[in-house]
């Protein structure tokens, strides 16, 4: 399953409340976001030990970030991704601020695109991350280290993206 190349219904939603795009639009490129959620749905549902194993990989992602850090700090770091417009994971993350969305399910660690936290390093103003995403090939995956601080409002934003 390849990303979405359009933005996330969180923006989506943004620019038609801005009046940037039309009602039409914008509910077609929600629907986009639908189908692809959908096919993903259906390709696991096809290859169950894959989605299996997948899910077995991404709980044990996620409960560990969850041991060295809270639920509440990674949540917070991700939703702080997701507003990035040129972060491709980000058509995953749009709704990490949703708690009845378990966390697992915004790691994708053998299906591509690939989205995993390599290291997560989080005080109460800052966080560094460095994170792997893209293609599932070691030497096509892409590396970032993203640092993010406080602003003034109290949300976590990003601050800086850098090459690894």
């Amino acid at each position: 399953m390849k990303l979405a190349p359009f933005p996330t219904p969180r923006n989506l939603i943004l620019q038609w409340q801005e009046g940037e795009i039309e009602r039409d639009e914008m509910q077609r490129l929600m629907g986009e976001h639908q189908k692809a959620l959908l096919d993903e749905a259906d390709h696991f549902h096809f290859n169950p030990i894959a989605g299996y194993i997948e899910g077995l990989l991404n709980k044990r992602a996620a409960r560990r970030l969850m041991r060295e850090h809270s639920e509440a700090a990674v949540r917070e770091i991700f939703e702080a991704l997701s507003w990035l417009h040129d972060f491709p994971p980000s058509a995953f993350l749009w709704n990490a601020d949703h708690w009845d969305v378990p966390l697992y399910a915004f790691f994708r660690t053998k299906t591509e695109p690939v989205f995993r936290v390599r290291e997560l390093m989080v005080k109460s103003s800052r966080a560094v991350m460095l994170v792997e995403h893209g293609s599932s090939k070691k030497s096509e995956i892409r590396r970032e280290r993203v640092t993010f601080k406080r602003h003034w409002k109290g949300q976590m934003e990003v601050v800086k993206r850098e090459d690894i």
